[in-house]
């Protein structure tokens, strides 16, 4: 594994929730393993070996590995290992263009849902965005984007859209990170957040949803 048994048990302590199941709280810590690559792509990972860094039964961490597998950031080979997903630069893509078709959507929700208050925040938000273009700043636009698109998702109004998104997220995020977010050049992007930041502005949903869309499939704007 790529971290080490007093990581382990750090994460697990500050994790430390008493309305948690102590299943959830391995998950998260994992998870957040994987998501930040501290667990690396091809990084065996041992339900027996993680158990006893932690001084606790399998039973919770297997759990955890399901819950894991499910989303695609760990594949289980039966009696054989359990390991972190690879990503291939077809699968980063390919997240990245769902990231932005199910935010299209959650976006177009939003803006046709949202009080003053809360278009604010999210014009707000895609304001950061814009100033991490302007700075040419890849991992600050990420930033920025993912705290985006989880507000508007939350703002949707679809709880069944917000739910899938959420438990997307970590897959997505990790994914993501190895995408060509260069492609178009950030200046473009600056430009195109602008005219996404006057649809919001003018409560045009359609093409909001258009423009971030568009982002990532020029045929759509």
């Amino acid at each position: 594994m790529g971290m080490h048994d007093a990581q382990l048990e750090e994460r697990l302590r500050l994790n430390e929730n008493a309305a948690q199941s102590l299943g959830d709280r391995v998950y998260e810590v994992l998870r957040d393993a994987i998501v930040a690559e501290e667990l690396e792509p091809g990084d065996r990972v041992s339900d027996k070996e993680i158990a006893e860094a932690l001084g606790i039964s399998r039973t919770p961490v297997r759990e955890a590995l399901q819950r894991l597998a499910w989303i695609g950031l760990v594949e289980v080979s039966p009696s054989r290992y359990t390991r972190v997903t690879g990503v291939s630069e077809e699968l980063a893509a390919g997240s990245l263009e769902y990231t932005a078709l199910q935010a299209g959507l959650a976006l177009q929700l939003a803006v046709r849902r949202m009080d003053g208050t809360e278009l604010t925040e999210a014009v707000s938000r895609l304001d950061g965005m814009i100033d991490a273009a302007d700075r040419d700043d890849v991992g600050e636009l990420m930033r920025a984007a993912r705290a985006f698109i989880a507000y508007v998702s939350r703002h949707s109004g679809n709880a069944v859209l917000t739910r899938v998104m959420s438990d997307a997220a970590p897959l997505l995020e990790r994914n993501v990170r190895r995408a060509r977010l260069d492609q178009p050049p950030l200046a473009a992007r600056a430009a195109a957040y602008r005219s996404l930041r006057d649809a919001m502005l003018t409560r045009d949903a359609d093409a909001a949803e258009r423009w971030l869309r568009g982002l990532h499939d020029p045929l759509m704007i």
